[in-house]
């Protein structure tokens, strides 16, 4: 049986078995995303605040040009590439890994994406016995795939982390159970945390009714969706009002504008909590992969969400308890209907979900989940 510990309930465990890294920790990052980040940026910044060196070396692109400045300045971050093609961008990245393991004191090495994995086949001669070894896939295609994925963490396990001391550290519920079906090596959940303003900030219902939704990210799919549903409800006698916070494509932006969405580019944290704070309803559609920011954000805020039923949605709502799931758009119309006609459903189902984002998402539970999956002192400074 797999060795498998599920976040904070593991904290009652020995870190023994997992020996804390005291040199440089080299997160090798394939692509550097808004979801990748919500695990990233926290987790460098809490291991700085332990003293702990670190680089993070990622593929060089728009997104990762504009995350980068969010880094804490204790952290190192390069940026490699572009190189003419995918190929060649891993390779050079794989070299600046291989670079910083020989010539720095590196004593472990968290890789993030399914590209650092395969690439850590390569990277097994330049490792000596001391390097711990740290895989978080971030909701990679392999892993919806059993049988690759099998195949894939086999492969890993056999030409790398037999030489290394190894652990896979799970962002999300899903993809943990996925791993602890498919690899014998020992598996933490440590899911994304939520900045601490969407805890504090009020959640106080706009005078009309309003649907929320947005994304970091343009999603084609969810402003479809939501430009949809804005025509359709368009009625002088429902007052129904829809708001778009965050990023879009320039389709998307003519969409939403000609369907009377109001489009808001909310910049920081505290400005996208009293945004989303004035919601009756959030909405989370279709066409994003990895860990749900917004969602999460909007569960932290107490508003009742409807969320297309995929699989990273349902880690985070159980359907009638702490949030609805929808697979069409009759279902969506009906989950919105119930929770606009009822201000005590809306109530209960906004308590229900913020009460599960204090217990998942808060820092002092993912910082204590990431130091007992590193092997350090949870007693520490």
């Amino acid at each position: 049986m797999p060795d498998i510990q599920l976040g904070w309930n593991a904290l009652h465990r020995s870190a023994a078995g997992a020996p804390a890294p005291a040199g440089r920790v080299v997160h090798w990052v394939g692509g550097l995303t808004d979801e990748v980040y919500s695990f990233l940026g926290p987790a460098t910044e809490a291991l700085a605040e332990r003293g702990m060196a670190q680089t993070v070396i990622a593929f060089e692109d728009a997104s990762s040009r504009r995350l980068r400045p969010l880094f804490s300045d204790a952290v190192q971050v390069v940026l490699v590439g572009p190189s003419g093609g995918p190929v060649r961008d891993w390779l050079h990245s794989l070299r600046a890994v291989r670079e910083a393991v020989l010539s720095r004191q590196v004593t472990a090495i968290h890789l993030h994406g399914l590209r650092p994995s395969l690439g850590s086949t390569l990277l097994a001669p330049a490792l000596h016995r001391g390097v711990q070894l740290y895989c978080t896939p971030h909701a990679s295609k392999a892993l919806s795939a059993p049988a690759y994925a099998t195949a894939l963490w086999r492969f890993v396990s056999r030409r790398v982390w037999r030489r290394s001391s190894q652990r896979i550290i799970a962002t999300m519920a899903g993809e943990f159970r996925a791993l602890a079906a498919t690899t014998r090596n020992a598996v933490d959940l440590v899911e994304s945390p939520i900045a601490d303003v969407f805890f504090e900030a009020p959640h106080r219902e706009a005078p009309d009714p309003l649907v929320v939704t947005g994304a970091r990210t343009p999603n084609q799919r969810c402003a479809r969706l939501l430009a949809q549903l804005a025509v359709l409800l368009n009625d002088q006698s429902l007052r129904l009002e829809f708001d778009w916070i965050g990023a879009l494509d320039p389709s998307s932006a003519l969409r939403l504008k000609a369907a009377g969405v109001q489009v808001i580019e909310a910049g920081g944290d505290a400005e996208r909590a009293a945004r989303l704070g004035a919601g009756w309803i959030y909405l989370a559609g279709d066409g994003m992969r990895g860990f749900p920011v917004f969602l999460a954000e909007a569960m932290a805020l107490g508003l009742p969400c409807v969320a297309f039923d995929s699989a990273y949605h349902r880690d985070l709502i159980r359907h009638g308890e702490t949030g609805f799931l929808y697979r069409n758009g009759e279902q969506v119309l009906y989950h919105m209907a119930r929770l606009l006609d009822s201000a005590a459903l809306r109530a209960r189902i906004g308590a229900a979900a913020r009460e599960e984002a204090l217990r998942r998402f808060r820092g002092e539970p993912f910082r204590q989940s990431l130091f007992c999956a590193y092997g350090l002192d949870l007693e520490s400074p």
